[in-house]
Protein backbone atom coordinates (compact mmCIF):
# COMPACT_ATOMS: atom_id res chain seq x y z
CA UNK A 1 0.00 0.00 0.00
CA UNK A 2 2.90 2.26 0.88
CA UNK A 3 4.51 1.62 -2.04
CA UNK A 4 0.88 2.50 -4.30
CA UNK A 5 1.13 5.48 -2.69
CA UNK A 6 -2.16 4.11 -0.37
CA UNK A 7 -1.93 5.58 2.76
CA UNK A 8 -5.44 5.52 4.28
CA UNK A 9 -4.18 3.08 6.88
CA UNK A 10 -0.98 4.65 7.20
CA UNK A 11 -0.85 6.12 11.53
CA UNK A 12 -0.72 10.01 11.42
CA UNK A 13 2.08 9.94 13.89
CA UNK A 14 4.22 7.74 11.46
CA UNK A 15 3.68 10.37 8.50
CA UNK A 16 5.20 13.08 10.84
CA UNK A 17 7.55 11.45 11.19
CA UNK A 18 8.38 11.14 8.10
CA UNK A 19 8.09 14.51 7.14
CA UNK A 20 10.60 15.36 10.35
CA UNK A 21 13.34 12.77 9.03
CA UNK A 22 13.10 12.30 5.34
CA UNK A 23 10.85 15.50 4.12
CA UNK A 24 12.73 18.17 5.81
CA UNK A 25 15.98 16.56 5.11
CA UNK A 26 14.80 16.47 1.39
CA UNK A 27 13.70 20.31 1.59
CA UNK A 28 17.32 21.07 2.60
CA UNK A 29 19.12 19.11 -0.22
CA UNK A 30 16.77 21.19 -2.83
CA UNK A 31 16.93 24.38 -0.99
CA UNK A 32 12.99 24.38 -1.88
CA UNK A 33 10.10 22.09 -1.17
CA UNK A 34 8.59 22.08 -4.61
CA UNK A 35 9.17 18.74 -5.16
CA UNK A 36 6.37 17.92 -2.87
CA UNK A 37 4.60 19.21 -5.85
CA UNK A 38 4.65 15.83 -7.90
CA UNK A 39 2.69 13.76 -5.08
CA UNK A 40 -0.26 16.09 -4.94
CA UNK A 41 -0.21 16.68 -0.98
CA UNK A 42 -0.70 13.07 -0.74
CA UNK A 43 1.71 12.33 2.20
CA UNK A 44 4.70 13.07 -0.10
CA UNK A 45 7.79 12.40 2.14
CA UNK A 46 6.29 8.49 2.53
CA UNK A 47 5.84 8.19 -0.71
CA UNK A 48 8.74 9.60 -2.09
CA UNK A 49 10.21 6.57 -0.05
CA UNK A 50 8.50 3.61 -0.28
CA UNK A 51 7.15 4.33 -4.15
CA UNK A 52 8.99 1.43 -6.22
CA UNK A 53 12.73 2.87 -7.42
CA UNK A 54 12.13 5.16 -3.93
CA UNK A 55 14.47 6.59 -1.61
CA UNK A 56 14.32 3.90 0.98
CA UNK A 57 12.34 1.06 -0.92
CA UNK A 58 15.61 -1.08 -1.59
CA UNK A 59 16.83 -0.92 1.67
CA UNK A 60 14.33 -1.40 3.68
CA UNK A 61 11.48 -3.51 1.45
CA UNK A 62 13.79 -5.26 -1.68
CA UNK A 63 14.76 -7.78 0.82
CA UNK A 64 11.63 -8.54 2.31
CA UNK A 65 10.55 -12.01 0.90
CA UNK A 66 6.85 -12.72 -0.44
CA UNK A 67 6.98 -16.23 0.96
CA UNK A 68 9.59 -18.33 2.52
CA UNK A 69 10.30 -22.19 4.03
CA UNK A 70 11.95 -22.71 7.17
CA UNK A 71 12.38 -26.20 8.39
CA UNK A 72 8.77 -27.85 7.84
CA UNK A 73 7.29 -24.51 8.21
CA UNK A 74 6.20 -21.58 5.80
CA UNK A 75 6.15 -18.16 6.17
CA UNK A 76 3.50 -15.56 4.58
CA UNK A 77 1.70 -12.40 5.16
CA UNK A 78 -1.88 -13.45 4.24
CA UNK A 79 -1.80 -17.09 3.06
CA UNK A 80 -0.51 -19.22 0.07
CA UNK A 81 -2.66 -21.79 -2.21
CA UNK A 82 -1.16 -24.10 -4.68
CA UNK A 83 -1.24 -22.27 -6.95
CA UNK A 84 1.10 -19.70 -5.71
CA UNK A 85 3.42 -22.86 -5.24
CA UNK A 86 3.59 -24.59 -8.26
CA UNK A 87 6.09 -24.02 -10.87
CA UNK A 88 5.29 -21.98 -14.22
CA UNK A 89 3.97 -18.92 -14.73
CA UNK A 90 0.47 -19.40 -16.75
CA UNK A 91 -3.00 -20.36 -16.98
CA UNK A 92 -3.63 -24.11 -15.68
CA UNK A 93 -6.87 -25.10 -16.10
CA UNK A 94 -8.56 -21.33 -15.60
CA UNK A 95 -6.36 -20.89 -12.79
CA UNK A 96 -3.12 -18.77 -12.86
CA UNK A 97 -0.26 -20.63 -11.74
CA UNK A 98 2.28 -18.29 -9.73
CA UNK A 99 5.54 -19.82 -10.06
CA UNK A 100 7.02 -20.83 -6.78
CA UNK A 101 8.42 -19.48 -3.95
CA UNK A 102 11.41 -18.02 -5.79
CA UNK A 103 9.84 -16.57 -8.62
CA UNK A 104 7.36 -14.80 -6.13
CA UNK A 105 10.19 -13.31 -4.57
CA UNK A 106 11.89 -12.44 -7.31
CA UNK A 107 9.12 -10.97 -9.09
CA UNK A 108 8.19 -8.52 -5.72
CA UNK A 109 12.06 -7.11 -5.67
CA UNK A 110 11.96 -6.61 -9.18
CA UNK A 111 8.88 -4.40 -8.46
CA UNK A 112 10.03 -2.50 -5.46
CA UNK A 113 13.38 -1.86 -6.68
CA UNK A 114 12.58 -0.43 -10.49
CA UNK A 115 11.40 3.37 -10.64
CA UNK A 116 8.11 3.07 -13.14
CA UNK A 117 6.51 6.64 -13.53
CA UNK A 118 9.65 7.87 -15.06
CA UNK A 119 11.48 11.48 -14.30
CA UNK A 120 10.97 13.18 -11.73
CA UNK A 121 10.04 16.50 -11.12
CA UNK A 122 11.83 17.30 -8.45
CA UNK A 123 11.83 20.89 -9.19
CA UNK A 124 7.91 21.12 -9.32
CA UNK A 125 7.76 22.70 -12.78
CA UNK A 126 4.42 22.48 -13.51
CA UNK A 127 1.50 25.28 -15.12
CA UNK A 128 -1.62 24.10 -13.58
CA UNK A 129 -3.21 22.55 -10.60
CA UNK A 130 -4.71 19.83 -12.83
CA UNK A 131 -0.99 19.23 -14.39
CA UNK A 132 -0.11 18.70 -10.28
CA UNK A 133 -2.89 16.48 -9.99
CA UNK A 134 -2.73 14.34 -13.20
CA UNK A 135 0.91 13.79 -12.68
CA UNK A 136 0.51 12.21 -9.20
CA UNK A 137 -2.76 10.19 -10.49
CA UNK A 138 -0.38 9.00 -13.34
CA UNK A 139 2.53 7.86 -10.87
CA UNK A 140 -0.19 6.00 -8.49
CA UNK A 141 -1.67 4.24 -11.59
CA UNK A 142 1.94 3.19 -13.63
CA UNK A 143 2.86 1.38 -9.63
CA UNK A 144 -0.90 -0.52 -9.33
CA UNK A 145 -0.16 -1.40 -13.10
CA UNK A 146 3.19 -2.85 -12.91
CA UNK A 147 2.54 -4.29 -9.61
CA UNK A 148 3.38 -8.17 -10.14
CA UNK A 149 0.15 -10.42 -9.07
CA UNK A 150 1.47 -12.05 -6.07
CA UNK A 151 1.69 -8.39 -4.32
CA UNK A 152 -1.82 -7.00 -6.24
CA UNK A 153 -5.56 -7.90 -5.76
CA UNK A 154 -6.63 -5.81 -3.02
CA UNK A 155 -9.20 -6.26 0.00
CA UNK A 156 -10.56 -10.09 -0.69
CA UNK A 157 -8.22 -11.07 -3.64
CA UNK A 158 -6.54 -14.42 -3.34
CA UNK A 159 -3.02 -13.01 -3.71
CA UNK A 160 -0.26 -14.48 -1.12
CA UNK A 161 -0.29 -10.76 0.83
CA UNK A 162 -4.38 -10.67 0.96
CA UNK A 163 -6.20 -13.57 0.73
CA UNK A 164 -8.00 -14.29 4.34
CA UNK A 165 -9.29 -18.25 3.56
CA UNK A 166 -6.91 -19.48 6.62
CA UNK A 167 -7.44 -16.38 9.07
CA UNK A 168 -11.59 -15.47 9.03
CA UNK A 169 -12.89 -15.03 11.17
CA UNK A 170 -10.38 -14.28 13.95
CA UNK A 171 -9.56 -16.50 16.88
CA UNK A 172 -11.85 -19.24 15.14
CA UNK A 173 -12.08 -21.94 12.35
CA UNK A 174 -11.95 -20.46 8.90
CA UNK A 175 -15.50 -19.83 7.94
CA UNK A 176 -13.90 -20.69 4.04
CA UNK A 177 -15.65 -24.22 3.41
CA UNK A 178 -12.52 -25.18 1.31
CA UNK A 179 -10.10 -23.68 3.76
CA UNK A 180 -8.45 -27.18 4.72
CA UNK A 181 -8.24 -28.92 1.28
CA UNK A 182 -6.62 -25.62 -0.02
CA UNK A 183 -4.09 -25.17 2.68
CA UNK A 184 -2.72 -28.86 2.65
CA UNK A 185 -2.44 -28.78 -0.89
CA UNK A 186 -0.98 -25.64 -0.24
CA UNK A 187 1.73 -27.52 2.44
CA UNK A 188 2.24 -30.00 -0.05
CA UNK A 189 3.45 -27.88 -2.58
CA UNK A 190 5.75 -26.56 -0.53
CA UNK A 191 7.48 -29.39 0.52
CA UNK A 192 7.00 -33.33 1.27
CA UNK A 193 7.95 -31.99 4.66
CA UNK A 194 6.86 -28.71 5.54
CA UNK A 195 4.30 -29.24 7.97
CA UNK A 196 2.63 -26.00 9.03
CA UNK A 197 2.00 -22.38 7.40
CA UNK A 198 2.61 -18.86 9.59
CA UNK A 199 0.64 -15.99 8.48
CA UNK A 200 -0.19 -12.76 9.78
CA UNK A 201 -2.67 -10.02 8.01
CA UNK A 202 -6.36 -10.44 9.65
CA UNK A 203 -5.67 -9.78 13.67
CA UNK A 204 -6.35 -12.13 16.82
CA UNK A 205 -6.94 -11.62 19.84
CA UNK A 206 -4.13 -13.84 20.66
CA UNK A 207 -2.10 -16.28 18.20
CA UNK A 208 -3.40 -19.07 17.37
CA UNK A 209 -3.68 -22.47 15.06
CA UNK A 210 -6.53 -23.98 12.92
CA UNK A 211 -6.85 -26.33 10.14
CA UNK A 212 -5.27 -29.32 12.55
CA UNK A 213 -2.71 -26.69 13.09
CA UNK A 214 -1.55 -26.38 9.90
CA UNK A 215 -2.33 -22.96 10.05
CA UNK A 216 -0.69 -20.38 12.54
CA UNK A 217 -2.41 -17.20 12.89
CA UNK A 218 0.54 -14.87 14.44
CA UNK A 219 -1.09 -11.29 13.82
CA UNK A 220 -2.14 -9.97 17.49
CA UNK A 221 -2.89 -6.30 16.27
CA UNK A 222 -0.07 -5.28 18.71
CA UNK A 223 0.38 -1.33 17.13
CA UNK A 224 -1.62 0.83 18.74
CA UNK A 225 -3.20 1.70 14.85
CA UNK A 226 -4.49 -1.51 14.73
CA UNK A 227 -5.97 -3.03 17.93
CA UNK A 228 -3.12 -2.50 20.60
CA UNK A 229 -3.26 -5.78 20.95
CA UNK A 230 -0.97 -7.56 23.75
CA UNK A 231 2.93 -8.73 22.35
CA UNK A 232 2.91 -12.90 22.01
CA UNK A 233 5.68 -14.65 19.30
CA UNK A 234 5.07 -17.90 18.02
CA UNK A 235 8.03 -20.79 18.55
CA UNK A 236 9.38 -23.32 16.79
CA UNK A 237 12.17 -25.60 17.80
CA UNK A 238 13.10 -27.48 14.77
CA UNK A 239 13.40 -31.50 15.55
CA UNK A 240 13.36 -30.28 19.32
CA UNK A 241 11.00 -32.56 20.26
CA UNK A 242 11.24 -36.62 21.00
CA UNK A 243 11.06 -38.34 17.21
CA UNK A 244 12.84 -34.49 15.76
CA UNK A 245 9.48 -33.44 16.16
CA UNK A 246 8.81 -29.65 16.28
CA UNK A 247 8.05 -28.33 19.22
CA UNK A 248 6.15 -25.26 18.62
CA UNK A 249 5.17 -23.10 21.60
CA UNK A 250 3.00 -19.73 21.93
CA UNK A 251 5.76 -16.99 24.51
CA UNK A 252 3.74 -14.53 26.14
CA UNK A 253 4.24 -11.56 28.89
CA UNK A 254 2.81 -14.84 31.18
CA UNK A 255 5.01 -17.25 30.16
CA UNK A 256 4.07 -19.92 27.52
CA UNK A 257 1.01 -21.77 26.56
Amino acid sequence: LNAAGLFQYANPGGNVEFERTIGARIDYNYGSNRWRLQFAGNQPSRWASFEPGGLLSENMLGNMLVTCVVGRTVFVHAGLMASHLSPGNSINEGQKMYGGVTRLNQQARDWIVTAHHGENNNWGEYNTVEEVISAAQARAKVASKTMPDCLGGGIGASSPVWMRDYSKPNDAEPSEPLAKQKIRAALAEAGSDVQRMVMGHTPQYKINSALDSMAWRIDVGASQGVMGGTPEVLEIIHMGGDNDEDIVSVLTVDGKR
